[in-house]
């Protein structure tokens, strides 16, 4: 077993080395700690940035489309990144590697404080996308998989990743107070007089990430995280539970598989729609409705709904279930499309449009981590994790620009249309290999039980 193994309870290990079982409370201490990730340490990282576009493109003259591509390159690099580091994973001490995901953080910040031509913002935008792979895209699913190995999995996840939204609440607000303090102007049309606000960043992404460090880790080997309470709610003994388990494919093995790439591609059409929906819709809602406001509706709903939604019903009916919600979303962008400027509709389609897109919110920012482990196992469930991470980001990488293209040449209501059906296409294609790789799982789990 590596390090941070799941472990299950099991007499005979019981018999020779005594273990002690978890108690909810601590192990919904490490939902915390990860929620507290997402909330800071993640949100300095990579939620605040957008926040930084107008006073760098106004103070180094730079296009705003030549800008904003750190997100595209950030993407891509961690996306390429993204498997690897489930492999270190597996490998190394967990905490080791979130410290490691930290500092690349910070350094990145400190890049950027330093920097005064295109390259250098590119360079900061791809190290601080790999460092928060480390500790969130690929850490808090590893952390959550452990610690919930057969039952609450996918609330948890929902839990965990709420912490974006919540660190949006204060932390855009604080941003924004900073950069007032260190510019002239507002923060669309003035100029930077310094770049200590990166400096502050990247102190404070530090502090709080090393103290979260020192508390989070995966469960040791004489602790279980199954109570003798649910083995029995699972009408099982913990040798059949174990042995019943899906312990998975390996990463060549899904690789073989002609329904991994189906889903694969049906997660890159699906990124591809959906980063309009992350990108665009501030600049396109003719409404006074808040970036908190719309960040508070997901991380309330979406998140804790869309983990509860997978722990009853399961990965294909959770992700046919966000799918629709997400074409209510675009056809809210649509309907305020074809409304009058300043229309009191338009506010009230915008409400509704944030609700649909928080209800489906989970798909992916807890999805990747809950689909990685039901579809192809915990056997090399770090690389699954990355395989299924790259697919949906290399989709929104090329989704952006993409939108704007086709924003550029006909209009917003055309883009929209167009998005609508990279979604519709997008949720078919994964929810039918879904069904599939569901039944092999089954037929294979069978041919297993035969043989021993």
């Amino acid at each position: 077993m590596h390090k941070g193994g799941i472990k299950l309870p099991s007499s005979s290990s019981t018999a020779n080395h005594p273990t002690r079982t978890v108690s909810n409370a601590y192990k919904y201490f490490m939902v915390f700690l990860c929620m507290l990730t997402q909330a800071i340490p993640y949100g300095i990282a990579q939620n605040i940035q957008p926040l930084f576009i107008h006073p760098l493109v106004n103070t180094f003259h730079f296009t705003l489309a030549s800008y904003t591509l750190i997100f595209t390159f950030g993407a891509v690099a961690a996306s390429i990144t993204s498997p690897f580091i489930g492999k270190g994973l597996q490998k190394f001490n967990f905490r080791l590697m979130y410290i490691i995901g930290i500092a690349l953080s910070a350094l990145a910040y400190v890049i950027f404080g330093f920097s005064t031509k295109l390259s250098g913002f590119y360079t900061a935008a791809i190290v601080c996308m790999i460092g928060s792979t480390f500790f969130s895209g690929q850490g808090v699913p590893w952390v959550i998989n452990h610690w919930f190995p057969l039952k609450g999995r996918g609330a948890a996840l929902g839990i965990a990743f709420c912490g974006g939204s919540i660190g949006n609440i204060f932390l855009q607000p604080v941003t924004q107070g900073i950069l007032k303090h260190y510019m002239t102007g507002n923060t669309k049309t003035g100029h930077l007089l310094s770049m200590a606000p990166f400096f502050y960043f990247a102190i404070a992404l530090l502090i709080t990430g090393v103290i979260i460090a020192c508390f989070i880790r995966t469960p040791k080997k004489d602790e279980e995280v199954v109570s003798e309470a649910e083995i029995k709610a699972g009408k099982a003994a913990a040798a059949e539970k174990k042995a019943k388990e899906f312990q998975g494919w390996t990463g060549k093995e899904v690789l073989k598989m002609k329904e991994f790439w189906v889903f694969s591609l049906g997660f890159l059409i699906i990124g591809l729609g959906l980063a309009s929906l992350n990108e665009d819709y501030a600049a396109f809602l003719d409404t006074k409705l808040s970036l908190t406001e719309v960040g508070l509706i997901g991380c309330l709903i979406g998140n804790v709904s869309g983990g509860i939604l997978f722990d009853k019903l399961g990965t294909a009916k959770s992700m046919a279930y966000a799918g629709c919600m997400y074409v209510l979303s675009i056809a809210m962008m649509i309907f305020v499309s074809h409304q009058p400027f300043g229309a009191h509709i338009s506010k009230v389609a915008g409400i509704t449009y944030a609700i649909f897109c928080g209800l489906a919110v989970f798909s992916y920012m807890s999805g990747p981590a809950f689909m990685a482990k039901d579809l192809f196992g915990s056997r090399e469930q770090g690389v699954m994790l990355g395989y299924i991470g790259l697919a949906y980001a290399i989709g929104y990488a090329i989704g952006a620009p993409l939108f704007g293209i086709i924003k550029g040449k006909a209009n917003f209501t055309v883009a929209w249309y167009f998005m609508m059906a990279f979604v519709i296409i997008g949720f078919i294609l994964l929810v039918f290999a879904v069904v599939r790789i569901k039944r092999y799982q089954k037929q294979y789990i069978a041919s297993h039980k035969e043989t021993n």
